[in-house]
């Protein structure tokens, strides 16, 4: 009995020992773990995909999507409009029933507060053009097909706007020194460097569209450029045929809706200097900037276009869009913190879409950085 007993013990206590041995081999702690390293995702690569598969922006027929302060007046009831001025200026008068939005919390406001599709457009507004096309863009590239910027700004709306901003920009400055000779492109290259710490391309370009907003940095004067015109990578963002009727010196030429794709001349674009792109108006060029500066270009739009040195060649050449006194409608405005008396997007059969409000009184404006908008 006492020799069973001493067996049994002693199988027990190899069980037990075995069993703790065992476990010993299985303890994690003592395997060797292999680290790897993260795959990195090319950010640059991965938003350029996503926008050149998912509408092409930049090249679209619609681009730039602009809309004159009459369709906006007849349709005031139907429209969302969305003014980017600043907030004295908006309070001194503004659109019946706009909303006045910081473009740094642009993106933010939309998402919280709009419903897009109840409206058939979403207007956005500033003083001369650019500043609402930059923005419409952004809009544009984040999926709001139905945004607009209104051509010419409040420009086009208000006289008195007009008298501080086009009407004040317009000049033929440097139009005895354009040049007719092509002005070959550089060398391709490869795309900027981004980091967002994305990696899903809509989610890249929303971090990248929030940080230019909340930057807004992309408007330069004529002036400016040509005090140092070596500085810049000065595009004219004409076509081919009137490019050769003359064009600042040095100015490149590359084609809208064209030029700025990957297997077109996009890589030809320098990462190491401004570009400056100039248009007619300095509206399509101010879409085409916020596209590059969403890539990680250093590109600004020539605020006024060729309109701020060679506005009478304009017209003599047979170019077209020089600005003139029959774009401003001066149409009335409204005053106040508040958008109006009317709720933006009313369809309320009381509301007259055409009323006429108390004549506007203006503050004396502040001085603005070259370029204002």
């Amino acid at each position: 009995m006492k020799i069973l007993k001493y067996l049994i013990s002693s199988i027990l206590l190899l069980t037990i020992l075995f069993g703790f041995n065992s476990c010993s081999f299985d303890n994690p702690t003592n395997k060797k773990i292999v680290k790897e390293s993260p795959r990195k995702i090319k950010e640059n690569e991965k938003l350029i995909t996503f926008l050149e598969q998912s509408g092409n922006f930049i090249n679209n027929k619609r681009i730039p999507t602009l809309i004159s302060a009459e369709n906006v007046r007849a349709n005031l009831k139907k429209y969302l409009v969305i003014d980017v001025r600043r907030h004295n200026d908006y309070v001194n008068g503004h659109i019946n029933g706009a909303v006045n939005v910081n473009p740094a919390d642009l993106i933010s406001y939309m998402k919280k507060n709009v419903a897009a599709g109840t409206y058939d457009k979403i207007v956005m507004v500033c003083y001369a053009g650019h500043r609402a096309s930059f923005s419409a863009m952004m809009l544009q590239m984040l999926g709001y097909s139905n945004v607009y910027s209104m051509k010419w700004g409040m420009s086009s709306w208000d006289v008195n706007t007009a008298k501080g901003k086009w009407l004040k920009r317009i000049s033929d400055k440097y139009a005895s020194i354009l040049e007719k000779k092509d002005n070959p492109k550089l060398p391709k290259t490869s795309l900027p460097e981004i980091k967002t710490g994305k990696t899903l391309g809509y989610d890249i370009l929303e971090a990248r569209a929030d940080t230019v907003l909340k930057t807004l940095k992309f408007e330069i004067g004529i002036d400016k450029v040509m005090k140092n015109p070596s500085d810049y990578y000065i595009i004219n963002y004409w076509p081919e045929y009137n490019y050769k009727k003359g064009h600042l010196p040095g100015a490149v030429q590359y084609t809208p809706k064209q030029s700025l794709v990957l297997n077109a001349d996009l890589l030809t674009l320098p990462k190491d200097k401004k570009i400056v792109i100039y248009c007619y108006t300095g509206q399509h060029a101010s879409f085409a900037a916020a596209y590059l500066q969403v890539l990680g270009y250093d590109a600004y739009a020539l605020t006024y276009g060729a309109n701020s040195f060679m506005h009478s060649k304009l017209t003599s050449m047979k170019i077209g869009h020089a600005f003139n006194r029959s774009m401003i409608k001066n149409y009335p405005m409204v005053q106040g913190e508040l958008p109006s008396l009317k709720t933006a997007g009313s369809t309320s059969d009381n509301i007259e879409e055409d009323n006429t409000p108390a004549p506007v009184i203006r503050k004396k404006a502040k001085k603005e950085e070259e370029g204002g908008c």
